[in-house]
C-alpha cells in the first residue's frame, strides 16, 4: 500500500512539472489580425520643421495614406510595440506604440521622427 501511494505522487508530481513545462514553451502571443485593428484607425502627426499637421490613415487590411495619398507599402513587420512597413522606394516607416494607441512615427526616407498626437490634442 505504501509503494503504491509513492508511486501516485510520483506520477502527479511528474504530470504538474510536465504541464508546468508546456505552458511555458508555447507563451500566449496576440494575433496578427488584433494588431491590425490595433494599428488600423487615422492618426495625426506634426511635422515641426514644416509647421504642418499631417494624416496618417492605416486600414485593418494595412493599406496606408498620408494626407490622402495612398503610399505602396508592404507589412515588414507587425508586435504589439511597432508595425515596420516597406515603402516602393525601400525606405521603412515605422510607427511605434505603446499600451493603448500608436505614439511614434519614423520615417526612414527623411530620417525623422514624428508624435502622433492623441486624439484629443489637435
Amino acid at each position: 500500500m505504501k509503494r503504491r501511494g509513492v508511486i501516485l505522487f510520483g506520477l502527479s508530481l511528474l504530470a504538474g512539472l510536465s504541464s508546468t513545462l508546456v505552458r511555458k514553451r508555447h507563451p500566449s502571443t496576440v494575433a496578427d489580425g488584433d494588431l491590425a485593428v490595433f494599428y488600423a484607425g487615422t492618426w495625426t502627426y506634426r511635422d515641426e520643421a514644416h509647421h504642418r499637421d499631417h494624416t496618417l490613415e492605416i486600414d485593418p487590411n494595412m493599406m496606408i495614406r498620408i494626407d490622402g495619398r495612398s503610399m505602396p507599402a508592404t507589412v515588414e513587420s507587425i508586435s504589439v510595440s511597432a508595425l515596420v512597413l516597406l515603402d516602393q522606394y525601400g525606405f521603412h516607416l515605422e510607427v511605434r506604440a505603446n499600451e493603448q494607441r500608436p505614439v511614434t512615427l519614423f520615417d526612414e526616407a527623411d530620417d525623422r521622427s514624428y508624435v502622433i498626437l492623441s486624439p484629443n490634442a489637435s
